[in-house]
């Protein structure tokens, strides 16, 4: 009785000896459920290694979970766990509250152990459970089995001491955010037997410098790379037919990336802040998303040789892209889609362009010259604004809308001709154009809008449409070369302010249907000497109407009968100078 007593107290005493010697304690198991026995209380907490071999079930990995979650020493003579080796442990399937399979661990197994830096996982096993590795900031080194096929969601997430991992033959699938938040991990290899690639599964490994899938993948998934900040070149699978938003989204230092032919889709976002990104070539593109490539600092040229659609913003802040040549089915230019492309000089559209969206060229300030497809029929609002090199442009004859202010700001426009049937120069559309000298207007033409043509500086004469009814507030405010002005015959309002300024105004002819002139419309034109009113009856005038015109040196001719008219006029007759010819 005493020699078996002995043996059995040796037996407790040896790994106790031996987790004195090196701090790791090694546990072999002959059965299941006998860890909470061969590690009780008053030993759990006393090694920072510990391997566990022999058949373990969910009883026992709960003790080992309890273990690796003990994140601080509270007492003296107390560690906490830093490496852990189960390659030898035999995982058997259990039920209750911690089930597990034969292979892989319960989900969340390691969730948040801050201080595990090593762990050697079970041959066998098949898969890494959902948020196994979660949270576990010091882990440093895993060893994956061989046979491993499956590293599921989270597995890893924001493990950020994880330097390298080494993945085995075997592996198939990463899931959703496998490695995301892996802020360590400097390179990542994927084998050949490799297939899916689940969304943000790398994103935010900040010091990822080279990644390799050497796998038939079909898709790059939403945000797989996002925040990659080090990866600096990445060749994307020929297999691949569609690369999801975000999936680079911010690389700063990716400088090239090959495109496969296949490649049908990019998804929004996919390279926006690529900022390091200066050669690209999609031979096939067919549907590119919203931002796809916005900001991408240092592209120098885009060559789309196939292409249906291109989303809102896609190249918007290219500040580096000069050439750009799309062909394919394209049918809209959408929404700032290359808004402040200041690099950008030379455009080639397919012929297909139906719609050139709002802001769509806006401040491509570098942009001389666009050949717009016979195909256009809309110009949106803010189109061309700001860009300041454009010189000059032909809206072709399908073009029925153009928006406001699409040409605004464009300070080189000397010519424009409008081929289409619109039906008004809306607001602001070639406000600031200082350097517009000639612009053609078709006689669909039934108004001008406010501010339409305000400073346009060295525009010296417009032939307005006969079909014009109405000229808006400002619409030609400081055009100081304007010489002459004919109001056509349908015109019936002229809005305030609508000719100020406009320093070099000589004569004017008002049409027998103008009913009223708004205030301050002509104030401050000091060249004004002639004004012909075709109606017998004087159009509305305010007191500010001819506001800083010298009254006594401009002649009103009427028709004959209705200078007297015009005399009793409370406003009119301020024009001293009122004559009959007519």
């Amino acid at each position: 009785m005493k020699k078996r007593l002995s043996n059995l107290l040796l037996a407790l005493l040896l790994p106790i000896l031996a987790l004195a010697q090196d701090s790791t304690l090694t546990i072999e198991t002959d059965s299941v459920n006998q860890l909470s026995r061969l590690l009780p209380d008053t030993l759990r907490y006393t090694m920072e290694g510990l391997k566990v071999t022999g058949p373990i079930n969910g009883n026992d990995l709960r003790i080992i979970k309890l273990i690796a979650s003990h994140t601080a020493a509270r007492k003296k003579g107390e560690h906490v766990l830093k490496e852990l080796d189960l390659s030898e442990a035999i995982l058997t399937e259990s039920k209750g509250l911690f089930r597990t399979s034969n292979e892989a661990f319960p989900a969340a197994m390691f969730v948040n152990s801050k201080t595990l830096e090593r762990i050697v996982l079970p041959e066998g096993m098949a898969s890494i459970s959902k948020s196994c590795f979660s949270g576990c900031v010091s882990l440093k080194e895993v060893i994956l089995p061989d046979g491993l096929s499956l590293i599921d969601d989270n597995a890893f997430l924001n493990c950020t001491s994880l330097k390298a991992i080494s993945l085995p033959s075997t592996i198939s699938i990463i899931a959703n955010h496998a490695f995301e938040g892996c802020s360590s991990l400097d390179s990542i290899s994927l084998p050949e037997t490799f297939g899916t690639l689940g969304n943000y599964a790398f994103a935010k490994c900040a010091n990822m410098k080279k990644a390799d899938i050497k796998g038939a993948i079909i898709q790059i998934g939403k945000g797989v790379f996002a925040g990659c900040e080090q990866l600096a070149m990445f060749e994307v699978p020929a297999t691949v037919t569609a690369i999801g938003d975000d999936a680079f989204k911010g690389c700063t230092a990716l400088e090239r990336i090959a495109l496969p032919r296949n490649l049908a889709t990019i998804g929004s976002s996919a390279f926006e802040g690529c900022n390091s990104l200066f050669r690209l070539a999609m031979p096939v593109a067919t549907d590119i998303g919203r931002m796809a490539f916005k900001n991408c600092q240092k592209l120098a040229s885009v060559t789309i040789e196939s292409n249906a659609r291109l989303g809102k913003n896609a190249f918007e802040g290219c500040t580096s892209l000069a050439t750009l040549n799309i062909d394919g089915s394209l049918q809209e230019i959408e929404d700032e889609t290359f808004l402040g492309c200041s690099s950008l000089q030379n455009v080639v559209l397919p012929s297909t362009v139906k719609e050139i969206g709002k802001r769509a060229f806006a401040e491509c300030k570098s942009l001389t010259g666009i050949e717009l497809p016979g195909s256009v029929a809309e110009i949106g609002t803010g189109a061309f604004t700001q860009c300041t090199s454009l010189k000059s442009i032909t809206l072709p004859k399908l073009v029925k809308e153009l928006g406001s202010s699409a040409f605004e700001g464009c300070a080189s426009l000397d010519s424009v001709c409008v081929l289409g049937y619109i039906s008004a120069i809306d607001d602001a559309t070639f406000r600031n154009c200082h350097s517009l000298r000639s612009i053609t207007l078709p006689v669909s033409v039934k108004e001008i809008g406010d501010n339409a043509f305000e400073q346009c500086s060295l525009l010296s004469h417009i032939e307005l449409p006969i079909s014009v009814s109405s000229i808006g507030d400002e619409a030609f405010c400081l055009c100081l070369s304007l010489r002459s002005m004919t109001i056509p015959t349908a015109c019936k309002d002229i809005g305030s302010e609508a000719f100020r300024e406009c320093t070099s105004l000589a004569s004017l002819e008002f049409s027998p249907a103008l009913r009223k002139i708004g205030s301050n419309a002509f104030a401050k034109c000091v060249s004004l000497r002639e004004i012909v009113c075709r109606s017998p009856l004087p159009p509305a005038i305010t007191g500010n109407t001819f506001k800083g015109v010298i009254t006594t040196a401009c002649k009103v001719i009427v028709p004959r009968g209705a200078r007297n008219t015009f005399r009793n006029d409370k406003y009119w007759k301020k024009m001293t100078q009122i004559v009959e010819a007519f």
